[in-house]
């Protein structure tokens, strides 16, 4: 009976979600987004709506937001210098050190472990008023709940990267060898992938056409990742989506969409060419992100712990249940690193 009347929940807020988004951006964003919730239901449609539901966001966007993409397409500037190797790396948990969960304090102990040169500072509540200025309707609307912490920090990433320079790393990150981003002016994690994630290399251009990346022996990828960015200060991609926000929560009281940061980013790829070069310019990596997020409650293995820490960047998650130790009593990923990360 209680998945019953949550399912019912859902649904009642999933209409109730299409009705404000039919209000805010129009019919056919309201439309596709509202579908893409079934999207794994739809089998071989299931490109077919997600390629809809991007397109139309993309679309909304690029017409509201065109001053902004226009007045930074027009700019020359060109990035010279590269990621300072004593930089700040960046991280946030909004509610401070203390009241962090487990997975998040092993994932900023390895972070710490591993910064090399560069100092780490957390932000929270209470000092990132020490550190960045972002206009008060922001921080009102935050406060009313209108935009999420989730969200805010979206928006807290690009003006503390623009402002200082350094490397943002979401607090989830599990880092299992040294930072180092010896020269390079601008680095995010770009992975091969099969997804259909707007960073796919498969929505590129502007057309609303979603036109295939046509050399089918190119490695298929996403070309950012918006919880790792690195650059320098005063950068053009961080004063671009740094604009960008506090244009579009200036005037909206709901987000378009959960991956907001990924349509912003997408827009800039597809329209500012000296942003498209440095995002290029970043290496692609063969490897899945979220390998060792699907296997933190599979039986420990050294000998696989060593191939996953031959990577750096793990993305996890803090919102599931893992277990230290299988129904047999067998130590966990999750529980090794439990056990040496705390």
């Amino acid at each position: 009976m209680k998945i019953t009347k949550k399912l019912i929940q859902r649904n009642i807020d999933r209409v109730r979600r299409f009705f404000r988004q039919w209000r805010l951006y129009g019919f056919t964003v309201a439309f596709w987004v509202y579908l893409f919730v079934f999207n794994r239901k739809w089998g071989r449609l299931e490109l077919f709506v997600t390629s809809r539901k991007h397109r139309s966001i993309l679309k909304y966007l690029s017409k509201h937001y065109a001053d902004i993409i226009k007045r930074f397409a027009e700019k020359n500037t060109i990035q010279e210098s590269n990621i300072d190797p004593v930089s700040t790396i960046w991280v946030c948990w909004w509610d401070g050190l203390n009241l962090m969960p487990e997975l998040v304090k092993v994932c900023y102990n390895t972070l710490k472990q591993h910064s090399g040169t560069h100092p780490v500072q957390l932000i929270t509540k209470y000092n990132v008023h020490d550190f960045i200025s972002i206009p008060d309707y922001i921080y009102e609307k935050l406060n009313t709940g209108i935009i999420t912490v989730t969200h805010f920090s979206d928006i807290l990433r690009t003006a503390l990267l623009f402002e200082y320079g350094g490397i943002w790393i979401d607090s989830t990150i599990l880092v299992l060898k040294d930072i180092s981003f010896e020269n390079l002016p601008f680095y995010t994690l770009k992975t091969t992938t099969k997804t259909n994630s707007i960073s796919h290399i498969r929505w590129r251009g502007l057309s609303h056409t979603s036109s295939h990346f046509n050399n089918k022996a190119s490695p298929e990828i996403n070309r950012w990742s918006g919880y790792l960015l690195a650059g320098t200060r005063h950068a053009l991609l961080f004063e671009y989506m740094r604009d960008f926000f506090f244009a579009y929560w200036k005037e909206q009281k709901d987000i378009i969409d959960y991956l907001f940061i990924d349509y912003v980013m997408a827009i800039a790829y597809d329209t500012i060419p000296n942003i498209k070069k440095v995002i290029d310019d970043v290496p692609c990596i063969d490897i899945d992100k979220f390998a060792l997020e699907k296997n933190l409650n599979s039986v420990f293995s050294d000998e696989q712990f060593a191939r996953y820490s031959m990577t750096t960047f793990h993305k996890l998650t803090w919102k599931e249940k893992f277990d230290v130790y299988t129904k047999d009593r067998k130590l966990t990923f999750y529980g090794y690193l439990i056990s040496v990360c705390l």
